[in-house]
């Protein structure tokens, strides 16, 4: 009988129970999937307070009014199933020693204790209270491979304290018969203590394989979904020591003590009486090791990561410790199982079902909530049956706030590699008066490929003043570190940006796309063009109102009747607008007739009409092509402004003797907006610099003859300069051919004009050239070089020559690197900037800067 319970005991302990169906199960419950194991943070064994700094994110520590320690929930909902643990400490074996921090686990029909009373070798499950009675639980303790572990077996909601209770399926554990019908109420842990008095214990010698309680008691069997998102090393976990105690930074303001935070670690942090930030305004944080303020929306994680990256050397050298250092990995996934422990940063894996629905909610832009659509339920029900979706909550606060940190963590590992970048800034309106700013760096990487990464989106002032956009950029460009290696900011051209982005030490450049746009709207708002395009909006309307109007266009051009439908649903589209009036032009016979057969008042267009249609499209078309050429690249080089810019004012859009007095007008109104825009020094400097790298314009052609030797002069500064911060000397290959003959010896200065100009007119050898020098030789050669074709990408160029002209490759990636635009160029000039935008502003506040981040970066997840 003994063997048989013995037999079951152990069949028992590998099983797993589901709150859900009330069964137990192996691995996967058939009907709700795999459980969720809640991992604690990795900190290395005998760290003083490391019961503390085990504390997954999302659980706090605080007094409970009864006396001693607690721990609660701040997360919106810990579901019903999850499981924490395992539960650590040391082995025992002698029941004197147990305290109540001790849990008996049976092994072969013997047992020993697990105590977690010294906090330097335990977790913080030794903070978990006991419930008093069955009413106020919400975890059951149960053993599990030879291992305790606590189960939600409630849904815990934010600001709940975890208790524990002691019940059945502990008790069969400790071999208690106590009856079918017994209510296992054990009370405070102090009266289950008394139980333990009468298991058999194990010896010493038959726990060799237990005496490392961390080699014994880790969660790295078990092959289960980890769907919490965990601090990943004891230095990100925000507590600190102040006056009253441990604070927990999580937007809380709970305290606890402890007695061992005097120690150099915590001294190094500066918890003497504080901890690594100071929360100010709700909306920022300040960093207390550097100063360095940062953006606060309720959690830690920008300061985290600000850790991270700017104290970790200094960390490092004060603990000596590896196993507690973050070093972000690019294929984390890739890693072997074996390689995970050393590393503190963990991807969790995710079902997979699970992570298709992140994966659509950040792929498609979509808020989270979505998934609590009775559509979307019912979809999932139907391709997965035995699927059970997780609250809109908690897949935000877990599973998608870990894509976020790990995609943060990779994008940070290649933006501090930077030595030179440009950022484009893309201001955008949520909701009612709530507006964003997002921050996009662009760069060109040692292959010449041209790669944009989005850093963050902030909250910016409704009046757009210049002191809160400065704090913005200088937030985000402090979080990321990128204000040294970052020169030019793309995007507004209005003077607060300007002003801003110079305080920043940024040079502002406007966005072509802007520009271009600015320029169509002014010709669509001019009166007489509106009093047209009204007139024959009603004429179109008569047309569609009319069957037999209607039949005879069908007739006549299915294409042209797709155009008139979008023109009367949607209007003027400045990006749209010349196709439209183009095809209006082409049918304008048809259209004439379609009038002589309607014969009604108010809906006909006179010749001097049908002249304002024409004189129209003949000067949008210029600016039709130019953004379609923009449209070509996702971000389009600067390089290719100025070239476009000067096409359309010195020819395309230039006045005609034979221009009508509206067509003379409105070029006139083009050349002063798009003069205007450009007419900066700085900003004419920096396009020409740009254009003078490209090998489509090299040379320099639509520049008159000062500003061309301007330019090249400027080029040459830009490239000695850059070589000269180059840490480790170039190896170049020059473009002129060198004589490799050994220089021949000097001969004797025996003349008098050897005497008086010898110096002055000694030829220098190649090998003694100075870096100017050396630039202005790759300038000569590339300047008199073959030019290429106007299709030709530039990059493509570079990455073929870049050892010919290694200075001159270094200022490309730097100068082609700078986009023409804010935003990828569809945006403006097709209909799908609509389309994100209205997915933008559909977003919760709570989710913006997170899903934007991990949208616009797919490359990192």
């Amino acid at each position: 009988m003994q063997a048989a319970e013995e037999a079951c005991a152990q069949l028992e302990d590998e099983l797993l129970f589901c709150e859900d169906c009330r069964l137990y199960f192996r691995e996967s419950c058939p009907q709700h999937g795999t459980p969720t194991f809640i991992l604690d943070t990795q900190v290395p064994e005998n760290v003083p307070s490391r019961a503390l700094l085990s504390l997954p994110e999302g659980l706090v520590v605080k007094e409970r009014s009864q006396g001693g320690f607690g721990v609660w929930s701040t997360i919106p909902i810990i579901p019903r199933g999850c499981i924490f643990g395992p539960y650590e400490g040391e082995v025992l074996v002698d029941r004197r020693e147990c305290t109540v921090y001790s849990w008996a686990i049976r092994d072969n029909g013997s047992y020993f204790y697990i105590d977690a009373s010294d906090d330097s070798k335990s977790s913080w499950m030794r903070y978990v209270a006991c419930a008093s009675t069955e009413e106020e639980h919400n975890l059951t303790v149960f053993q599990y491979r030879g291992k305790i572990y606590y189960r939600a077996c409630q849904p815990i909601s934010s600001g709940t304290e975890l208790m524990v209770w002691i019940g059945e399926e502990y008790a069969r554990t400790l071999g208690l018969k106590l009856g079918e019908h017994f209510k296992y109420e054990f009370g405070e842990k102090e009266l289950l203590m008394k139980l333990f008095q009468d298991l058999h214990l194990k010896t010493v010698d038959s726990l060799q394989n237990h005496i490392s309680p961390r080699n014994q008691y880790v969660c790295n069997d078990i092959v289960t979904p980890l769907i919490q998102s965990h601090k990943h090393n004891y230095p990100l976990n925000s507590i600190g020591h102040t006056s009253s105690g441990f604070q927990l930074l999580e937007g809380t303001q709970n305290l606890v003590s402890l007695g061992r935070a005097q120690s150099r670690y915590w001294t190094f942090f500066g918890f003497q009486g504080d901890d690594y930030g100071r929360i100010i305004d709700k909306t920022k944080i300040i960093c207390k090791l550097c100063g360095v303020r940062l953006s606060y929306s309720g959690n830690t994680t920008n300061l985290r990561q600000h850790l991270i990256y700017k104290h970790r050397r200094e960390y490092n050298e004060l603990v000596g410790t590896q196993g507690a250092v973050v070093e972000p990995q690019k294929n984390i996934d890739s890693a072997s199982p074996r390689e995970l422990p050393s590393r503190a940063v963990v991807t969790p894996t995710v079902g997979r079902t699970t992570k298709a629905v992140a994966d659509f909610i950040v792929r498609d832009l979509m808020p989270v909530e979505i998934i609590e659509g009775e559509g979307f339920v019912q979809m999932l029900s139907i391709l997965d049956p035995n699927y059970k979706l997780p609250a809109a909550s908690f897949l935000s606060h877990t599973i998608l706030q870990e894509m976020h940190i790990q995609a943060k963590l990779r994008v940070l590992e290649v933006v501090k590699n930077l030595q030179e970048c440009s950022v484009s800034l893309d201001l955008w309106k949520h909701s009612g008066s709530l507006s964003y700013l997002t921050l996009t760096i662009h760069y060109v990487n040692e292959t010449f490929e041209s790669r944009n990464i989005v850093l963050s989106s902030r909250v910016v002032s409704e009046d757009l003043s210049e002191e809160s956009l400065k704090l913005v950029l200088q937030e985000v460009a402090e979080e990321w570190g990128i204000r040294e290696n970052t020169f030019y900011a793309v995007g507004l051209s209005s003077p607060s940006v300007k002003i801003a982005a110079s305080k920043v030490g940024w040079k502002s450049l406007p966005c072509v796309g802007q520009v271009l746009k600015n320029c169509i709207e002014a010709i669509l708002q001019h009166h007489t063009i509106q009093t047209t395009l009204d007139r024959f909006r009603r004429l179109i309307a008569t047309i569609f109102s009319s069957t037999a109007q209607n039949e005879e266009l069908t007739t006549h051009g299915p294409v042209l009747k797709v155009h008139l439908k979008m023109f009367l649903r949607d209007g003027t589209k400045w990006y749209s607008i010349y196709t439209l009036l183009q095809s209006i032009v082409d049918h304008s016979k048809f259209f004439k007739s379609l009038i002589e057969t309607l014969k009604e008042d108010g809906i006909s267009l006179q010749p001097e009409d049908w002249a304002i249609l024409q004189d129209v499209v003949d000067i949008l078309k210029p600016l039709s092509i130019a953004t379609s050429t923009f449209t070509k690249d996702q971000f389009a080089g600067l390089s290719l402004v100025k070239p476009v810019i000067t096409s359309l004012l010195y020819k395309h859009l230039a006045p005609n003797e034979w221009d009508s007095e509206f067509s003379k007008n409105i070029k006139k109104a083009i050349h002063e907006e798009l003069s205007f825009k450009y007419s900066g020094s700085e900003v004419n400097q920096v396009l020409n610099l740009a254009c003078a790298l490209d090998p489509r314009f090299r040379g320099l052609d639509f520049l008159s003859q000062p500003d061309r030797v301007e330019t090249l002069h400027l080029l040459k500064l830009e490239a000695s300069s850059l070589a000269k911060t180059q840490t480790t000397e170039p190896s170049y290959v020059t473009p002129e051919p060198q004589n490799l003959r050994p220089p021949s010896k000097k001969l004797k200065q025996d003349s008098g004009i050897e005497f008086l100009l010898g110096d002055l007119c000694n030829v220098r050898n190649s090998s003694t050239s100075t870096v100017n020098q050396q630039a202005e030789q790759e300038i000569s050669s590339f300047q008199t070089s073959e030019a290429s074709s106007l299709c030709q990408d530039p990059l493509q160029w570079w990455k073929m020559h870049h050892t010919q002209y290694p200075f001159l490759a270094r200022a490309a990636r730097k100068l082609l690197a700078i986009p023409a635009t804010s935003v990828p160029t569809n945006w403006l000039f097709t209909d799908a900037g609509l389309a994100v935008y209205r997915k933008r502003s559909a977003l919760t506040a709570e989710h913006v800067d997170m899903l934007v981040f991990l949208n616009g970066n797919r490359l990192f997840l």
